[in-house]
């Protein structure tokens, strides 16, 4: 990331990479999720910016991490948007890609004001307004401590680990069910190779056809994940590692969108966990004090705090470990 001040140009070594999506969030607040064939009225109508790993990244940089971003856009007013959010986030978009003639991806999402509970209608843009292997090169990856992503890119993916792995780079991943579909035998190559896995419940299920997410986990570590750490909505996160398995609550506020939750706690466990150098513990419970913040406000990054209000929730709520 380069600044300018007055006549000098100075550089700013990255922490973290995000590869994966962005997209425009399109939101409807309703008063209940309609019926077949029934109309609703929409309370409120947002455009946001969004994306599971775009709004990781702006996360970890909300959160004080110097973070990029690589991903792709179309040639249109939605990319420029999306761009200069980045820009205004402190998210280097140096490989952020424009397709020419293609269109940048817009989410629906419809939230129910009385639960913060969403429904999402993915575009199918997501998987035409894509990066080339031919745009990941390996001097994106100069000085990064953390890759992170969510395999939407199945073989870029691949292509970017090898690249991080080179370099002993750490790797997360965040796997939701639609990417979890994808099967066992398939996502294999890339799970042996992360060392933070951190998937939702209906992810974990999914993938492994376990009963339970300790089930789940277990097969998941014999794969050779170093740390698993389920998130399983308002009852918390499960942190499985080969000593470890236990449960770190979630905090009791009121939810009014828990879009972003996920990416919010995903990048809250990797800036404290790797950059802070919080035990998997601690972070867990900052990544909860973090999801928490940002539940209670609507659209995916509105409420991501920073870290001095994450330290600052669990001094209120006397967590000994951050006074």
């Amino acid at each position: 990331m380069i600044f300018k001040s007055s006549n000098l140009f100075f550089y700013v070594e990255n922490e973290i990479l995000g590869l994966g999506e962005v997209v425009v969030d399109w939101v409807s607040l309703i008063d209940h999720f309609p019926e077949p064939d029934e109309k609703i009225d929409s309370l409120r109508q947002y455009m946001f910016s969004g994306g599971v790993t775009a709004n990781f990244s702006v996360a970890t940089s909300r959160l004080g991490a110097k973070t990029a971003f690589f991903g792709a856009i179309g040639d249109d007013s939605y990319g420029n948007f999306l761009k200069n959010d980045f820009k205004n986030e402190n998210v280097d978009c140096s490989y952020l890609i424009t397709k020419e003639k293609k269109a940048t991806p817009v989410n629906f999402i419809f939230v129910v004001k009385n639960t913060g509970e969403k429904v999402i209608i993915q575009s199918p843009y997501m998987h035409s307004t894509v990066p080339n292997m031919s745009d990941l090169d390996e001097e994106i990856f100069k000085n990064i401590k953390l890759l992170h992503t969510s395999a939407i890119y199945h073989d870029l993916t691949i292509k970017a680990i090898e690249l991080a792995k080179k370099k002993n780079i750490f790797i997360s991943l965040d796997l939701e069910k639609q990417i979890a579909i994808r099967g066992l035998s398939k996502l294999k190559p890339i799970l042996q190779q992360v060392d933070l896995l951190i998937p939702n419940k209906a992810g974990a299920m999914q993938l492994t056809k376990k009963k339970n997410p300790v089930e789940a986990a277990k097969k998941l570590l014999d794969l050779g994940v170093k740390i698993i750490i389920i998130t399983l909505g308002e009852q918390g996160a499960l942190v499985v590692t080969k000593n470890k398995n236990v449960i770190i609550p979630a905090f009791k506020v009121n939810p009014v969108d828990t879009t972003g939750a996920g990416d919010t706690f995903c990048a809250a466990i990797c800036f404290s966990y790797v950059l802070k150098k919080f035990n998997i513990e601690k972070a867990t419970l900052f990544a909860n004090a973090a999801a928490a913040l940002k539940i209670q406000n609507i659209g995916a990054r509105t409420g991501m705090p920073s870290y001095e209000e994450v330290i600052q929730f669990l001094k209120n709520r006397n967590f000994a470990e951050f006074i």
